[in-house]
């Protein structure tokens, strides 16, 4: 309090002396500024507080306490740049982004760093979401086919401009990626330069990305049609796999889509090294691994499937920290591998240090979270609660059938080891009441580590009300 007192007076003694500032900006007294700032701050924490329980529609959890973190907050924490170079801005939490970094390592299957070679794995813990991630692996691929990246000899790519797949399942983000970085998206080429030609749809159209299941993985026959199309008329690809689509919860197979493409590639002459695979998991990257180890345990019977860097032609991965891990602010981690660290353009002299990463300036805070919750919580306690979200989210998908009784319209689907419930939309009193996420006619929810089965049995309880569905 007394802080927000010094700060108001502060501002009202630098806006005396100017002259063109209204004088009732700030005409309340001290006090009654106070009561009104904290009045409104405890309205709206008590509004969130009070809905956080019952959000059941958004890949967020909300089971998170930070409050042993609370004094950094007074302390402006900027990683600038490369985590893994020298500068000279010394307020920062560098040494711990590095201990994230090792982590993720060893949970994706990654190369070390010690020794370092070209295999070893490179990141950074990003400042935005997975938005940043595949960002950053679309500017990589694009870079990685660039003569640029020819002559650095990791390469062997002499084909035309590549072309980006994604499925219709895909974040929205991937587009918008690739609109600002100017990269060609295989429906784009086909508009353009093929019209009526789709080898996927009966009328030639094509599609707004590469068709999908019902459970939302990527129709592998799909993709690898789109491939062929292209790699045999000489653009190298740029697939995007999705662990855990937004919607649907939908996990592609990135070994099927590799057994196929490999296959496309060899028959037209090309090398292996002529593709990039990015991995987009921003929420299954982190769910999986510890779902694995769930698996190893006897915790569960679901597995999951593999992604990580077990499988040689996985270029990229990005992840989430606030979905699984839970954080007050978006952030995640990017990894990738030393050979394919960006080259910065410049030394910049003012802050002394190479900067290969997106936004140069990154939030500190970020790597210190997600430190704190890879410490205080171990892999044996992540794996109990993976197992326990899968259980859960069996639970509700078998809780929804019995609503078919009462309204058999009603449906309700949900994919393998997902922890997405898809189902009919309710009205909008439900909808609101739970936080649900829609789409036309559906809903979903997703099992995050803070729900629980008594939120899932008082969503079960308003949909069998005879009232409730649109």
């Amino acid at each position: 309090m007394e802080k927000l007192i010094d700060v108001n007076k502060a501002i009202s003694s630098e806006l005396g002396r100017c002259g063109d500032y209204n004088p009732h900006l700030l005409a309340c007294p001290e006090e009654l500024v106070q009561q009104k700032v904290m009045k409104r701050l405890r309205n709206i924490y008590s509004e969130v507080i009070g809905r956080q329980k019952l959000s059941l529609g958004y890949p967020l959890n909300q089971n998170f306490d930070y409050s042993a973190l609370a004094p950094f907050i007074d302390v402006h924490l900027n990683n600038l740049g490369d985590p893994y170079e020298a500068n000279s801005t010394l307020l920062n939490t560098r040494e711990l982004e590095q201990e994230v970094l090792e982590y993720f390592c060893k949970l994706w299957h990654a190369l070390p760093r010690s020794p370092l070679t070209q295999d070893s794995f490179w990141g950074y813990v990003l400042s935005m979401g997975a938005t940043e991630g595949n960002m950053y692996a679309l500017w990589s691929a694009r870079e990685y086919f660039s003569s640029r990246a020819r002559a650095r000899g990791i390469c062997q790519n002499t084909m035309r401009e590549p072309v980006l797949y994604y499925s219709q399942e895909a974040h929205y983000s991937l587009e918008k990626c690739a609109n600002v970085l100017d990269i060609t998206a295989f429906q784009e080429a086909g508009n353009k330069y093929f019209p009526g030609q789709c080898p996927v749809t009966p009328d030639g159209q094509w599609p707004n990305g590469v068709p999908v299941d019902q459970h939302g993985a990527v129709d592998v026959g799909a993709l690898s049609a789109l491939v062929d199309f292209f790699v045999s008329r000489g653009h190298p690809p740029i697939i995007v796999l999705n662990v855990g689509t937004t919607f649907l919860g939908g996990f592609d197979d990135a070994v099927r889509v590799w057994q196929q493409v490999s296959g496309i590639l060899e028959r037209h002459g090309c090398d292996h090294s002529d593709c990039w695979i990015h991995i987009d998991g921003a929420l299954g990257a982190a769910y999986l691994p510890y779902l694995e180890l769930a698996s190893e345990q006897r915790l569960t019977s679901e597995r999951g499937s593999l992604f990580d860097f077990r499988l040689p032609f996985v270029n990229s991965i990005v992840m989430s920290t606030h979905k699984w891990f839970g954080a007050p602010f978006a952030s995640g981690v990017y990894m990738s591998k030393e050979k394919y660290r960006m080259l910065p353009a410049t030394l910049p002299e003012y802050v002394d240090t190479p900067d290969t990463t997106l936004g140069g300036t990154r939030n500190g805070l970020a790597a210190l979270i997600l430190w704190y919750a890879i410490n205080t919580v171990t892999p044996t306690m992540q794996a109990a609660i993976a197992a326990r979200c899968e259980k859960l989210a069996a639970y509700a998908y078998q809780q929804m059938q019995s609503i078919k009784a009462i309204h058999p319209s009603f449906c309700v689907e949900r994919g393998p080891q997902s922890l997405v419930v898809i189902f009919s939309r309710p009205r909008e009193e439900i909808f609101n009441l739970f936080q649900l996420s829609g789409r036309g006619k559906l809903a979903h929810i997703v099992i995050m580590p803070h729900v629980t089965r008594a939120a899932i049995d008082s969503l079960i309880t308003e949909l069998k009300n005879k009232q409730a569905l649109v």
